[in-house]
């Protein structure tokens, strides 16, 4: 079912395009949130989220308006534990400008890491991306092929990404219950998105703007559901 991000197939009209959209959209709460440290309901303990990350190899495939990387052999072996429960990493892909906001400030491109226990619950990992000089570290600087030449076709490339090397220094998060942010927006989806930012090179930013183009849903109503913050 073909939807897009802007027009009479925008994120405002996605659920009159098929009943599947519309049951997702009004069946649960909807993802992106705005994100404040002034207006969380709570802060949570650090402990209670454990990352544990190695180096993969990924293949790209463009779909969904966007670039994504599914990694290969070895791929189990990423894995976030939250609240004593596992979830194994099953897809990376990217978001211009960023899907949440952070104390009211909006950034150029947001990673969504998309997490899957074994009772089929999801987990996305949200990391928010600033321009930097020169490549933050080589994890990020690999990723210049993927943002100049995203509109890959068959089996696509394949990268070697050590993705603890891609999260943020400090890593304060913010944890809500929410969606899936690309149709159908269905959820519930545990969302843990990182205080602090990544850093990615100003000219590799440009590129995914410039090839990739806008691909976020717009800020959904908080409708007053708790928002946690690590301290």
């Amino acid at each position: 079912m073909d939807w897009y991000y802007e027009g009479e197939r925008g994120p405002e009209h996605w659920k009159d395009i098929c009943q599947a959209f519309k049951t997702a959209e009004e069946g649960s709460l909807q993802s992106p949130i705005q994100l404040s440290e002034k207006e969380v309901t709570d802060k949570i303990s650090q402990q209670s989220l454990t990352i544990r990350y190695h180096t993969t190899r990924f293949e790209t495939s463009f779909f969904n308006h966007t670039v994504h990387l599914r990694p290969l052999s070895g791929g189990e072996l990423n894995s976030i534990f939250f609240n004593h429960k596992r979830y194994i990493l099953e897809d990376l892909h990217f978001h211009l400008p960023s899907e949440h906001e952070i104390n009211h400030e909006s950034f150029p491109l947001e990673l969504h890491l998309v997490h899957r226990s074994r009772e089929n619950e999801l987990l996305v990992l949200g990391i928010t991306v600033l321009p930097n000089k020169e490549p933050a570290n080589p994890e990020m600087a690999r990723m210049d092929s993927l943002a100049l030449n995203p509109r890959i076709s068959g089996r696509g490339l394949e990268v070697p990404i050590d993705l603890a090397n891609i999260l943020p220094a400090k890593q304060q998060f913010f944890h809500y219950s929410g969606s899936l942010t690309t149709p159908p927006t269905s959820g519930p989806v545990d969302w843990i998105v990182f205080r602090h930012q990544a850093y990615m090179r100003k000219g590799l930013l440009q590129a995914f703007k410039e090839n990739v183009g806008k691909t976020n849903r717009p800020l959904q109503p908080a409708a007053n559901r708790p928002i946690f913050l690590s301290k």
